[in-house]
């Protein structure tokens, strides 16, 4: 069921809803998607609007299930960096099949699809994007889906997801997704005590990349060797602070790095971003984890 960003639902839907379920009963499988971002490198970048159409849902046998709204939804990604997901689906069923990718499906023909930043407003490019995994089954019964319902929380990182084209004067969004049961993500968090030389302040300059495994070395974006799994941008705490959080992650081991550079990250090249801070984490499902970087 499709939801309005602020967590209404359109009457229509409720309606039709409440007559689907009265009609065919609620035995069948049941999906839900919720979607956050994190902002790209550049503080620049105070928008990034694009045409969303829904979801690809990739099955083991290579066939798609799409999940499409009734109209393109024209989202500011930049709006989904904190608070509350943006709930895309709601108990959509569907078929039998065991699931393995899921990715956005975007409108390229529609306005506007476009980055703006404090110079101007700028295209954007949509690549065609690989599937990010996913692991459930939606077994069959009967001919048709059996009971049983899958909720993902969806994360689309920016900051590995943007390059500029300074040549063109046009963005390429090539998303980086990660997918998380709901019901299983955890995050770490923390207050960000790091006092960064350089000009600026820590909420424009300020990034924590968290890397698969522990004793990782840390390395920038730049297409090889050691990618990182997870980055967020240092935030103010509104208590005179700066903290940060990584959001919706599997539970795993991981590394966590700090750099007062990370508004200098380009995917394209090798980047000397200087990381300090360098420390191992654990997560479990659905943890919270708090640690400070100081």
């Amino acid at each position: 069921m499709r939801r309005f960003p602020d967590g209404r639902v359109p009457t229509r839907w409720i309606m039709l809803a409440g007559l689907g379920a009265l009609l065919c009963g609620c035995d069948n499988f049941r999906f839900t998607a919720d979607l956050a971002t994190e902002a790209p490198s550049n503080p620049d970048i105070t928008s990034v609007e694009v045409n969303l159409l829904g979801l690809d849902l990739r099955r083991e046998d290579g066939t798609d299930r799409t999940l499409e709204f009734s109209n393109p939804e024209v989202v500011n990604l930049l709006d989904l960096e904190s608070g509350d997901p943006m709930r895309l689906f709601t108990d959509e069923e569907l078929p039998a099949g065991h699931y393995v990718g899921v990715r956005l499906l975007f409108d390229s023909d529609e306005e506007p699809n476009q980055v703006t930043t404090s110079t101007g407003d700028f295209p954007i490019v949509l690549a065609d994007d690989a599937f990010a995994s996913v692991d459930f089954t939606v077994e069959e019964s009967s001919g048709t889906s059996s009971g049983g319902s899958k909720a993902l929380s969806l994360l689309l990182d920016l900051r590995q997801s943007l390059s500029f084209d300074g040549v063109a004067e046009e963005y390429t969004l090539t998303t980086h997704l990660r997918a998380v049961p709901t019901n299983a993500a955890a995050q770490v968090q923390g207050n960000v005590l790091v006092d960064c030389t350089e000009t600026g302040s820590l909420d424009t300059i300020g990034a924590v990349y968290l890397f698969a495994g522990h004793d990782i070395e840390p390395d920038d974006l730049d297409g090889s060797g050691i990618e990182p799994f997870a980055t967020t941008r240092v935030a103010a705490s509104g208590t005179g602070g700066f903290q940060y959080t990584l959001r919706f992650l599997p539970a795993d081991d991981y590394t966590l790095a700090f750099t007062c550079r990370g508004n200098r990250e380009d995917v394209a090249i090798d980047d000397d971003l200087d990381f300090s801070n360098v420390q191992n984490v654990t997560l479990d499902d659905a943890e919270t984890l708090q640690r400070d970087i100081d």
